[in-house]
């Protein structure tokens, strides 16, 4: 058995000896050695291969050296927050000036130093390099994720302690309005950097990290991101997977990239090399555009409708059958769009559609004015598939003049309305806080008149009267004035076959299940499923083979008509 100095001295084994848990606790993890030699591989390619010699280099957040450990520089700074790293790490980079630094939270001296008077925090070389505005490499690999966040990169690490988060740094960027980015660690560092040139003039400096990609498209991180541009410009950077670093998932990206001092003209788009393990090598796979808003409609601002003053109270549904809330809403509405966020990663589990307002909030009334547009925006966003490539893109404002506009607003009003996120749903008489409220499918797409006729056919006539005292609803009403699509009108029209065939079971599936309320006349999909799920299962299969070939036909239009890059 190895002895426990051997396993130290084992790279590999290095980032082994710090606690897994509360590494993860800090956003913490350390660098493939794959992906730090790639890096300097990107760092070479810019500033030459004698780069190590001719550029003093601080990796400000070291943990046990991975950046560095198989290189020797010529003036190379290693800081970190825990000793205990400095300790298993301290034969690595022996030419190193290691030091223990609280880097988002320690002061580094200021122009006073000229006079003598030095901050004992940094190391005299390091302090000198600063003030004498020597060439200098920060080079790092900082903790990411921030505290609440319910999305891929926090579950990855079991969760982000908030005390990590609440920095001086923290309280720096809050002062300037820079919104969510300020709890984000991997900014928190970012920023510090970019103080640190602002305070000395660094005119030679370069930033050069790894971190997920949001900083550069998500919306909560524009203050900083003009920040960063008004400092540094991007020169390079790549994309891979997440699970190249250890035990993590593999549906969202990290990034490397390489910025030099000076101001960034163009803001929006930015290209990146897509690159992937092959044969124990790192290749070069696509390339793509990583893009924000800035200065563009998102695709959630250009869903919102103008607003009106008379709001009346509706009950608000946690699921297609489950009222949970009271709230308001404008007196036009006829039904809620969910959208929360903007980007693919949300669009699995926070993007759905309902009869009267959603308990969790995060999204827009629909109306008249933006049925067409909530609907277009709800499939664009279903349509396509979260991966570690496409996570963090940006839903925009669509080509509304693109000759297939139209078509695929048509079809999406049907794709919307079948899709299993949509909980659009009938509901009569349903008690909360001791009122009682009755809730109007305005998506359901068949006249009334039909279901009076079924209703006759089948001797129902609870469903019968529910139809004939109603009136159209809005989806039906719509439905007569548009074309849709050879592939859309096939999803129709075994829609319709679903409520025809399976009519004759309503009142004894009703009996079994209440709570689906099968007996009013416009009740939404999500309720007709039930029901055909439990007597003509083989229906439904029927209906997602012809639902998957609209689907398909859609995909490509999604970024045909500009709702992503």
């Amino acid at each position: 058995m190895a002895s426990k100095k051997t396993n130290i001295q084992s790279p590999e084994n290095y980032d082994r000896f710090i606690d897994d848990k509360e590494r993860r606790n800090k956003g913490q993890f350390y660098t493939p050695k794959l992906f730090a030699d790639y890096a300097h591989k990107i760092i070479s390619d810019t500033l030459g291969n004698n780069w190590k010699d001719e550029y003093v280099v601080w990796d400000n957040c070291c943990g046990t050296k991975n950046l560095t450990r198989d290189y020797k520089f010529k003036e190379l700074y290693c800081s970190t927050l825990d000793k205990e790293e400095l300790e298993i790490s301290a034969h690595i980079n022996p030419e190193a000036v290691s030091f223990q630094f609280d880097f988002l939270n320690e002061p580094i001296a200021g122009r006073e130093s000229l006079t003598g008077v030095y901050d004992d925090k940094l190391p005299k070389g390091l302090k000198d390099a600063l003030l004498e505005n020597k060439p200098i490499v920060f080079f790092i690999n900082p903790p990411y994720g921030a505290p609440g966040r319910n999305d891929d990169t926090i579950k990855s690490f079991g969760g982000i302690t908030s005390g990590a988060c609440n920095t001086v740094i923290n309280s720096e960027m809050k002062s300037k309005k820079f919104g969510r980015a300020s709890t984000n660690l991997y900014a928190q560092f970012v920023y510090r950097l970019i103080m640190i040139k602002q305070k000395y003039n660094l005119s030679n400096c370069y930033i050069a990290f790894f971190s997920p990609t949001l900083f550069l498209t998500g919306p909560s991180f524009y203050s900083f991101r003009n920040e960063l541009f008004n400092n540094f410009v991007f020169i390079d950077g790549i994309q891979f997977k997440a699970s190249h670093f250890a035990d993590v998932s593999s549906t969202w990206g990290i990034s490397f990239s390489l910025w030099k001092a000076e101001k960034q003209i163009y803001k929006n788009n930015f290209m990146y090399k897509i690159v992937d393990v092959v044969d124990n090598d790192i290749k070069t796979i696509g390339k793509k555009i990583l893009y924000n808003t800035d200065n563009c409609i998102s695709g959630s601002d250009w869903v919102k409708p103008m607003n009106t003053k008379n709001k009346i109270e509706v009950p608000l549904l946690r699921n297609a059958i489950t009222v949970s809330g009271e709230g308001k809403i404008d007196n036009n509405f006829i039904g809620f769009f969910l959208n929360h966020g903007n980007n693919i990663d949300h669009s699995t589990s926070f993007v759905g559609l309902f009869s009267t307002g959603f308990s969790g909030g995060h999204g827009v009334k629909v109306c008249k004015e933006n049925f067409e547009k909530s609907c277009s925006l709800f499939s664009a966003r279903k349509l396509i598939e979260k991966n570690w490539i496409n996570s963090k893109d940006e839903y925009l404002a669509p080509n509304e003049s693109h000759p297939k506009f139209q078509e695929f607003t048509n079809d999406s009003i049907i794709y919307s309305i079948f899709h299993t996120s949509s909980n659009q749903s009938s509901l009569r008489q349903i008690k909360y806080n001791d009122k009682l409220w009755n809730i109007k499918n305005e998506f359901f797409w068949m006249s009334k008149s039909e279901i009076e006729s079924l209703a006759l056919k089948y001797n129902n006539d609870e469903c019968f009267n529910d139809a004939h005292t109603s009136s159209e609803r809005f989806v039906y009403t719509k439905l007569q004035d548009i074309s849709l699509s050879p592939e859309a009108q096939a999803v129709l029209d075994k829609a319709n076959d679903i409520v025809r065939k399976t009519f004759k079971y309503r009142e004894q599936f009703n009996k079994e299940h209440p709570e689906y309320q099968i007996m009013n006349f416009d009740c939404g999909f999500y309720q007709i499923k039930a029901l055909c799920r439990e007597y003509m299962p083989e229906l439904l299969k029927e209906f997602k083979e012809v639902y998957k070939v609209l689907a398909d036909k859609m995909r490509p239009m999604v970024y045909e008509l500009g709702f992503l890059k």
